[in-house]
């Protein structure tokens, strides 16, 4: 095994953002550093945050439990979940049967991505960085590449819809609108994992408040008709499938970054805590708005687009919901509707930085494999940068009219391509290795983790196969099996217990305790090396 120090914790010379530090830097006595760069900032860089894909020290650990809630409820309330909300009603699901439809699927989504959440207090690291036990330095590109993609994806999806409900609503153009969303969601995510946690509280206020008002304020004054929950004779087991997909899928997509925002938290947070704090915003807040979404289409159906077919009908009309909650926010006080959409654009600019954070860490992950990057400061705004900028380009460029066409389409792919990965990943942390990993080691180009494993790309490939036959993406393929089911795609539902189940069978034989003896002496000085910031 190299005993060379690893370039994450020395200072390196100077020789540009993205060289590999030359060997000067293995060999001669180093004064043991941060991670990052820690030149002293004034004025507003200081509140910039300078740690990136790089190890946290429990000195630099702290956190409110609270925090892990309220970022995830306003992440999660946001308007694109209210347009995957009225899916139900765009596919003929009366009120009640698209709220159980809901809740049901939310809760099967929140399960695995809240059991991340342990992981980041644990390890200290970012989330994608931890894929590399399973898959190898090398093996894990192509989760990276993905993650990106989704990281990206919801930035360009995100702004192009705040864009498009601002240009309905006539309130200037949906291009401007969206540059100017995205550019603030980069701002929020060069000042990072603090600035986001601040504004995510905050942004959870306001959301609470307008969640209460609505829904309270419809109930009390006898707005939803009584049949909207009659459950009698009402139920259709095609869409309601549907409906428990499309909400367990899009509660997957946020599994990629979940430890990015706990990591910060003190290594002896109880798992079972900050699991339970951290899956209660999850689900409150997603089911909260998804429920905004259905209430809203029930109450005015005929502002919502929809066809005859199940195929078609999927998608839906994913920007209708706006004009449909400006009036139904009438029935209460006039205001209340653009209250709502403010309240839920705010929430969505919250996530897009997120995801414009979250794929800075990975895209800086993702070439620290192929070529040994020094996370500085300066390296973390511009691939912030890289993914913001390009982020903001693309959603002013986007159709107008791409979520009407694409959202259902857009949930179901994430799910087919994370499933699997977070089954392998929660499988190796919890039933595998059970939380024993090596800081050090991830980080080694040739250390105990390697740059290929046959373990997690085989079980991830497996799992996409064994999907196949059940996927469904109208216009593009049918499975077999989800023909036979009426279009109903439940392709997710295979993928996980057959990725995780299969990784699991496939580690039998790893060697664990020579894993243990090689943790123990790469990591037991770790904080010492990787000393406060000054």
């Amino acid at each position: 095994m190299d005993d060379r120090p690893i370039p994450f914790l020395v200072e390196p010379a100077d020789t540009g953002l993205l060289e590999s530090p030359p060997d000067s830097v293995y060999t001669r006595r180093c004064k043991p550093v941060s991670t990052i760069d820690t030149h002293p900032q004034a004025g507003v860089l200081a509140g910039v945050e300078t740690r990136s894909i790089d190890y946290v020290p429990q000195s630099e650990r702290r956190g409110r439990l609270f925090d892990q809630s309220t970022v995830w409820f306003a992440g999660s309330a946001q308007l694109l979940t209210i347009a995957t909300g009225a899916i139900g009603i765009w596919l003929g699901l009366n009120l009640a049967w698209t709220l159980i439809a809901l809740a049901l699927g939310t809760i099967l989504g929140t399960i695995p991505v809240s059991a991340h959440a342990t992981q980041g207090p644990h390890l200290g690291l970012p989330q994608m960085i931890q894929s590399r036990p399973q898959f190898g330095r090398y093996g894990a590109l192509f989760i990276w590449a993905m993650a990106i993609v989704v990281y990206w994806g919801y930035v360009v999806l995100g702004g192009n819809l705040i864009g498009v409900t601002a240009e309905g609503l006539g309130w200037g153009s949906a291009s401007t609108w969206a540059i100017v969303v995205c550019l603030v969601a980069l701002v929020l995510a060069i000042f990072g994992y603090h600035w986001l946690h601040a504004a995510q509280r905050y942004i959870s206020y306001a959301l609470v408040a307008v969640i209460l008002i609505y829904v309270v304020g419809l109930g009390v004054t006898g707005q939803i008709p009584a049949e909207f929950f009659n459950l009698a004779g009402t139920f259709q087991v095609g869409p309601f499938l549907a409906v428990v997909i499309a909400a367990a899928a899009y509660q997957l997509t946020w599994a990629f970054f979940v430890s990015d925002y706990s990591r910060y938290m003190p290594v002896d947070t109880k798992r079972g805590t900050i699991v339970a704090i951290t899956s209660g915003g999850l689900f409150l807040g997603l089911f909260s708005f998804m429920a905004i979404g259905a209430i809203a289409a029930s109450l005015m159906p005929s502002l919502l687009e929809s066809s005859p077919g199940l195929s078609d009908r999927l998608d839906g009309d994913a920007t209708g919901f706006a004009v449909s909650l400006v009036e139904t926010g009438k029935l209460v006080f006039p205001g209340l509707g653009e209250l709502v959409l403010i309240a839920g654009g705010l929430g969505l600019i919250g996530l897009m930085a997120m995801c414009v954070y979250g794929g800075s860490l990975t895209l800086i992950t993702a070439v620290d494999s192929i070529r040994p990057v020094r996370p500085t400061r300066r390296i973390r705004v511009i691939t912030i940068l890289i993914v913001g900028l390009t982020g903001a380009v693309a959603a002013a460029l986007v159709p107008t009219d791409f979520l009407n066409n694409n959202l259902y389409t857009v949930l179901i792919v994430l799910a087919y391509l994370m499933g699997p990965w977070t089954a392998v990943n929660l499988t190796d942390f919890f039933f595998v290795r059970r939380g024993h990993y090596s800081v050090r080691e991830m980080f080694r180009r040739d250390g105990m983790y390697g740059l290929w494993s046959w373990r997690g790309i085989l079980a991830y490939v497996a799992a996409v196969a064994a999907m196949i036959p059940f996927m469904y993406i109208a216009g593009l393929y049918e499975g077999p099996i989800a023909v036979a089911l009426g279009g109903v795609d439940i392709a997710f539902f295979v993928g996980i217990p057959v990725g995780g189940a299969l990784y699991w069978l496939f580690c039998r034989k790893l060697d664990l305790d020579a894993e243990l003896v090689t943790i123990a002496s790469a990591d037991k000085d770790i904080d010492a090396v990787a000393r406060p910031i000054e």
